[in-house]
């Protein structure tokens, strides 16, 4: 089975997102950039939800007036090491408590003293790619892309160099996937 056709079986369904707005065409296709300063997201699910810090840029796709995936990269600006992991222990902490488990081989990040020096190496790396992902799921449901990437002067010694945090979501396409016949 392709992709689309789990995603229109599968899609996210609008509401699950308060701020949605399905763009307004006929087919309920699509998609909405958020370029304004300080949005929030909010994902309402009342179990796996949660909400992500202020950002200044999303993209929210629409297929079949349902929300089908959203990219984004939950914080207003380029931050130091220190910010970016802070931030990124929130959001972790926020994951965990709400059900959401790490799949594919990946684990949750490893924030403790030794684990954030190892992590700060990594991300700087161009053999990593300058990123550290886990991959997220709640199993049949959704799945989560949760990145750390160093997204300026990766090379700097001198603290001048600065990260991003990603997030991506959609439906649990996987799950279907791995259930069809081969």
């Amino acid at each position: 089975m392709i992709y689309t056709d789990v995603a229109m079986r599968r899609a996210l369904d609008a509401n699950q997102f308060s701020w949605a707005k399905v763009p307004n065409n006929s087919s309920g296709s699509g998609a909405t950039w958020v370029k304004e300063p300080a949005v929030v997201i909010q994902f309402n699910d009342p179990r796996y939800g949660f909400t992500l810090p202020a950002t200044t840029f999303a993209v929210i796709g629409y297929m079949n007036g349902k929300v089908d995936d959203i990219s984004t990269s939950p914080m207003l600006s380029k931050v130091s090491f220190g910010q970016a992991v802070t931030t990124l222990d929130r959001l972790q902490r926020q994951f965990q408590a709400r059900g959401w488990q790490p799949e594919f081989g990946t684990t949750w990040f490893d924030l403790t003293p030794r684990g954030r020096e190892l992590l700060r190496e990594q991300v700087r790396s161009i053999s990593n790619g300058f990123m550290k992902t886990t991959m997220l799921v709640v199993p049949g449901k959704y799945e989560m892309i949760f990145r750390l990437w160093c997204a300026a002067e990766c090379d700097s010694r001198i603290g001048l160099d600065r990260y991003l945090i990603d997030i991506g979501i959609s439906a649990d396409v996987g799950f279907e996937l791995k259930d069809k016949p081969p």
